[in-house]
């Protein structure tokens, strides 16, 4: 009798233990899991953060560094404008409203195998000798077609065209320059037959006849800056050139001396000028909204533009410059 009523008190035991053990209620788990949720929401909203943070300094660097590389080609270009044609003729030209500029006689252009220049050292009999630089793909060429201008900057004793009729002797060639400082300084040179033999100081370079005699234009399409015939940038928003003429001759271009249409140089060679603006734009951001509806640059006339959404999703650059070829103003 007393050993069954011992395993009956064991039995309620168990019961009674069992029935205390801890344990999670439905509600209890529904709270964890909305914890957990929110825990998780958290982390994943820093993580996009910093996703779309790291994506626009991305997209900004690279169009930075475009904006940059195509603002030098292009200013080269119009720094050159004009070489080896005569000073007091226009030689550039702003047509639509400033969007589209042409040029003529980009001699010093970055085409491949255009960029072969020198100035000339002096002449020795039947050659002209000419720098050399350590580039040797910079260096002239039998059969090359050159030319060379004067210290006015136009074609020297109106020879338009020179041909290089023998390979340059570069070999052991070095020019002494005996002027230069009051000291002794050798030049790396080039002998160059093109049978004429003007003072040092001239120009020559290799002509690039598409360009010099045609021309090339920079004009906006699509959203891509176009050279000529082709593609130089993409993301281009705008693009603006105008011209500017020192009409009264106080060395200062401003006001309403700049215009988006030819300007003929008035008589007295007053100082040419050519300005340009360029919008350059990023790939679309999330979470970045540009803080205008529109855009104005230049301010002579200004040129404002309305932005769709899809635009003011994109940062901007805007890169300014003005150039004074020194092919286009009067000798001194």
């Amino acid at each position: 009798m007393g050993i069954k009523n011992c395993q009956i008190r064991e039995k309620r035991k168990c019961k009674l233990l069992n029935s205390e053990a801890p344990g999670m209620t439905l509600i209890e788990m529904m709270v964890s899991l909305v914890i957990l949720m929110l825990v998780l929401g958290a982390i994943y909203s820093i993580l996009n953060i910093q996703q779309s943070r790291s994506t626009q300094v991305s997209r900004t660097t690279v169009m930075q560094t475009d904006a940059q590389v195509a603002f030098t080609l292009l200013k080269m270009d119009l720094l050159h404008a004009g070489l080896g044609a005569p000073y007091d003729s226009v030689n550039y030209s702003v047509l639509g409203g400033g969007s589209i500029i042409g040029l003529n006689a980009t001699g010093l252009g970055f085409e491949a195998n255009a960029t072969r220049w020198s100035y000339i050292l002096t002449s020795e009999e039947p050659y002209i000798i000419v720098r050399r630089w350590s580039d040797t793909a910079s260096n002239f060429t039998q059969g090359d077609t050159v030319m060379i201008v004067d210290e006015k900057r136009t074609p020297y004793q109106g020879m338009d065209e020179l041909i290089i009729a023998n390979n340059p002797r570069v070999d052991t060639t070095i020019f002494v320059d005996t002027v230069s400082g009051g000291k002794f300084d050798t030049i790396p040179a080039a002998k160059l037959l093109v049978g004429v033999t003007p003072r040092y100081g001239a120009l020559i370079f290799k002509l690039n006849k598409a360009i010099y005699y045609g021309g090339i234009s920079y004009k906006l399409t699509a959203d891509s800056l176009i050279r000529g015939n082709e593609p130089l940038l993409t993301n281009v928003e705008a693009i603006q050139f105008r011209m500017g003429v020192d009409d009264d001759g106080d060395g200062i271009i401003a006001g309403n001396e700049w215009s988006n249409v030819l300007k003929e140089n008035p008589g007295y060679l007053r100082k040419n000028a050519i300005r340009f603006t360029m919008v350059v734009t990023s790939e679309g951001m999330p979470g970045y909204t540009y803080p205008s509806n529109s855009v104005t640059i230049e301010n002579n006339p200004p040129y404002t533009y309305n932005l769709t959404d899809t635009q003011r999703r994109r940062k901007r650059a805007i890169l300014s410059g003005i150039v004074y070829p020194p092919n286009l103003q009067p000798p001194d």
